[in-house]
């Protein structure tokens, strides 16, 4: 094949990739859309995860976000679960042991994401807009 001949067709794959690429990005079409990653260690801390994940369901418009559920040792034999949410950390709490203090934990903490997603949604959107708010309001 000639050199601009090879040359064209390669300008040409190139620039079909590209456009195939952002119209997956308009498509909303990431390769990692909401992701919420179990990082626990004990039994109780994959009850919360399992828990966490079947009761959270992402805002509406939300596509892209990182969860993560992790523990971090306590005094004596408890832990301490943590809740970061696009690297941002949220929630810090001991893990329970009885069933329904744990489902209140859960519920607080499904909420807790849910703001925080909401709000940054808001923000995002407010940002794109041109709606400038004052700095103390954010």
């Amino acid at each position: 094949m000639a050199p601009a001949k090879l040359e064209e067709a390669l300008r040409m794959l190139l620039k079909a990739d590209s456009v195939a690429s952002l119209q997956a990005k308009r498509r909303g079409g990431g390769e990692s859309q909401g992701l919420v990653l179990d990082q626990a260690v004990t039994k109780l801390g994959h009850d919360f995860y399992d828990q966490f994940y079947s009761t959270f369901e992402a805002p509406m418009g939300v596509a892209d976000y990182n969860i993560v559920v992790a523990e971090r040792p306590a005094r004596g034999n408890s832990a301490l679960v943590v809740l970061t949410v696009n690297d941002t950390e949220l929630l810090e709490l001991p893990l329970p042991t009885r069933a329904d203090q744990m489902e209140e934990i859960v519920s607080a903490a499904v909420e807790t994401a849910q703001g925080f997603l909401q709000e940054a949604l808001n923000n995002s959107r407010q940002l794109e807009s041109g709606h400038h708010l004052p700095p103390e309001q954010f």
